[in-house]
């Protein structure tokens, strides 16, 4: 279990900052080690006392930047509390060497840390502005012959170097975003259907619920089976089944409304989570889902109809999420009962 946990209780691995939270603690960790051990090497083996200043005010830095996001600070101003402090050291250490003791080496250690912590577009144009100065300091060395050890080739190599970072730790920080994009859309999603599943949905549904309780709105819920689902597999093949499938819910995505939620619920079911919606207007979408579904011819001329259970959530105090959605689950068998193709709610 990693230590900041007991510092963050309410942030999981499912949580979208877990990463965030994670990196920018162990950015601080090893800015405390490297800051403590080289300032104190600075002061007894180098006998550097101007330099370990820098170190140990880096030290101090990181030490109150990690007391900062452990007593719940934002995280994002302690991204860039990292960043600035980082640079900052690191540009003091630049002029106190005056370009000597690889000192502008020391400054490609930033990319990386700003890609991780600010992301592609602030990471790209910090790293740009500090390698820029940086280039244009030691332009500003070579021609004022303070180093005598530098010269055009070191300034070509350090603006070649600095360049080829911030394409790297940009196309990298890319393709990670597109990896990780890709992994949490595999992750929520329905692999025949494409839409939701069954574990997005719960999480989706108890956020509307949390929300709807903030401010006193209904939710509604539609759970929909499509009606002799097990004859069309019979008659036409698993093949053709799964196509209907995928086309009732090219269906239901375009009948629905953009704040509401549709995923498989489990084999032929589906769940439409619909925020702040009464009774009646949940009854009205899921007649136009009847209707749509009706109308479309599903695979090869085949048409299919659906049965919808409604139930609302009225935020009483008696209402639970697992009655809503018994509610609906009862009223979807009383559908089929009465004659299937039909929408009931709540009696």
């Amino acid at each position: 279990m990693k230590f900041w946990r007991k510092y963050h209780p309410d942030i999981d691995a499912a949580d979208p900052r877990f990463k965030q939270v994670s990196l920018i603690y162990s950015v601080l960790l090893i800015m405390t080690a490297y800051f403590a051990i080289i300032g104190t090497l600075n002061v007894t083996l180098f006998h550097a006392p101007e330099i370990a200043f820098f170190d140990y005010l880096g030290l101090i830095l990181a030490l109150l930047i990690l007391r900062y996001v452990s007593q719940g600070g934002n995280f994002r101003i302690a991204s860039w509390a990292v960043i600035i402090s980082i640079a900052t050291i690191l540009l003091a250490f630049v002029h106190l060497a005056e370009g000597r003791n690889y000192s502008l080496m020391w400054v490609t250690i930033l990319p990386p840390f700003a890609f991780f912590l600010l992301g592609r577009r602030d990471g790209s144009w910090v790293s740009a502005i500090i390698l820029g100065y940086c280039s244009w300091y030691l332009y500003q060395l070579i021609n004022q012959q303070v180093t005598a050890n530098l010269g055009l080739g070191a300034l070509f190599n350090f603006i070649e170097v600095a360049t080829a970072q911030v394409f790297l730790f940009r196309f990298y920080e890319n393709s990670r975003q597109e990896a990780y994009d890709q992994l949490q859309k595999t992750a929520i999603t329905d692999p025949l259907t494409k839409v939701f599943n069954r574990l997005h949905l719960d999480n989706t549904l108890n956020a509307v619920i949390a929300q709807a309780n903030r401010f006193n709105q209904p939710v509604s819920v539609l759970l929909l089976d499509v009606d002799h689902f097990k004859a069309v597999n019979d008659k036409y093949g698993h093949f053709v089944g799964d196509k209907v499938l995928i086309k009732l819910c090219d269906v239901l995505r375009e009948t629905i409304r953009e704040t509401d939620s549709v995923g498989r619920w489990g084999g032929e079911e589906f769940l439409i989570i619909c925020p702040n919606t009464n009774q009646q207007q949940a009854i009205q979408l899921g007649q136009r889902i009847i209707e749509n579904v009706r109308a479309e011819a599903i695979e090869n001329d085949i048409h299919i109809t659906v049965s919808i259970g409604s139930a609302t959530y009225m935020n009483d105090g008696e209402d639970t999420i697992d009655q809503l959605l018994l509610s609906a689950d009862q009223n979807l068998y009383r559908a089929k009962h009465a004659g299937r193709n039909q929408v009931l709610g709540t009696p």
